[in-house]
């Protein structure tokens, strides 16, 4: 367990202890800092995607200043195949590290081929298309999730009769399969939702089953079935010791403590945004216990500690603002900062828990935004 804050403050706005900078210590009662923990920093950067291949990105300074200096450009432009055509948008993206625990990102994509691209700098293209496994084979299937976590990055998404499987990567840019057409109850459903504890345990759902891996992503089992919805869930995070699922239709919320997760909370229901708020991966954010989801037109903020929930905010229109803007399509945090994007390209910052939200930019890049994601290690 990282220690985030300091006499209450948060430990990224902390400047000296006994004399010395933040920078200068790794640990206070035992306990990893933050800032040296693979979970928790201030962004320097924030990466969004876009459809027809583009990618922008903005300095954290200009994000929290909500000054509009957004870059914008094409991934492939000047590259090499394998890569998407250039009308194939972006599905979902994440950062982590590469093998030799240098900066990464890896994105997914709305295509069979490739499914996945990487990057180690998103301020330039070309980005690097993966349509192999490492011993040469194809890589099946588009992915809708990608995470890193613990040296080990993992990719979920379609499935078939032939190709029950997930997709698994120590360097971000090899990839091979992980079969689970053998873990009791998998079916041919798309697997939209992963997460992890950031010390090699992973969680992926699918409908309504949970399915955990206790050695960084090798093996899997079924852990526990959330009988008390008929829906399927489709969102999934991990913060404060307390992993968090949304249900997909029906808005419902469930969380457990990482202690005992087969003791779970009765279904918190989300208002007005229900039918979009746990649709996708990208539409949930936690650090430090607190979770902000949007959708549609609205927020939701709350916070979590194992199975206790508390709602500061349940379908709030995000417009209450003062902020116009399209459908919401994203959220992510480095811990302090929040970012909210729109399919109409529309960016919003938070520094205050998802509170409030002030407008960076209208319509960054012409082109919808699908996801974000700071350069930070999750989880938080």
């Amino acid at each position: 367990m990282a220690v985030n804050k300091i006499s209450g403050v948060l430990y990224s706005s902390v400047a000296k202890v006994s004399g010395k900078t933040t920078a200068q210590l790794s640990k206070m009662g035992g306990q990893t800092l933050s800032a040296s923990d693979p979970g928790a920093a201030t962004a320097s950067r924030w990466v969004v995607v876009h459809d027809d291949r583009d990618v922008s990105y903005i300095s954290n300074a200009d994000a929290v200043a909500a000054n509009d200096n957004w870059t914008t450009y094409d991934a492939f432009q000047g590259g090499s195949s394998p890569n998407p055509s250039a009308g194939v948008d972006h599905i979902h993206i994440a950062y982590g590290k590469d093998g030799s625990g240098d900066p990464l990102w890896v994105s997914t994509w709305a295509s069979d081929n490739p499914e996945l691209a990487y990057h180690d700098d998103p301020t330039t293209g070309p980005w690097t298309g993966v349509n192999k496994q490492s011993d040469g084979s194809n890589l099946s299937l588009r992915r809708f999730a990608v995470l890193w976590g613990n040296d080990v990055w993992v990719a979920v998404g379609k499935m078939n009769n032939s190709n029950r499987v997930i997709f698994r990567s120590t360097d971000g840019s090899s990839w091979d399969h992980v079969d689970v057409s053998g873990v009791s109850g998998i079916t041919n459903e798309g697997i939209y939702t992963i997460a992890s504890n950031g010390n090699g345990t992973w969680w992926f759902a699918q409908n309504n089953r949970i399915y955990q891996s206790t050695d960084n992503a090798q093996n899997w089992s079924l852990l526990h079935t959330i009988t008390a919805t008929s829906g399927k869930i489709r969102s999934m995070a991990y913060t404060n010791n307390t992993l968090i699922v949304g249900v997909a239709n029906t808005g419902e919320l469930f969380a457990a403590a990482s202690s005992d997760l087969t003791d779970w909370s009765s279904a918190t229901t989300i208002n007005n945004h229900a039918g979009t708020c746990f649709d996708q991966q990208t539409r949930i954010a936690a650090a430090n216990g607190r979770v902000v989801v949007v959708g549609s037109q609205h927020k939701s903020t709350f916070n979590v500690s194992g199975k206790t929930i508390t709602m500061d905010e349940n379908g709030v229109d995000f417009s209450g603002d003062n902020t116009s803007h399209g459908t919401l399509s994203s959220i992510s945090t480095d811990g302090s900062t929040w970012l909210a994007t729109c399919f109409t390209g529309d960016t919003f910052v938070s520094t205050d828990d998802g509170a409030t939200f002030t407008r960076i930019a209208d319509n960054v890049g012409g082109l919808d935004i699908l996801d974000s994601a700071p350069d930070v290690y999750l989880p938080l």
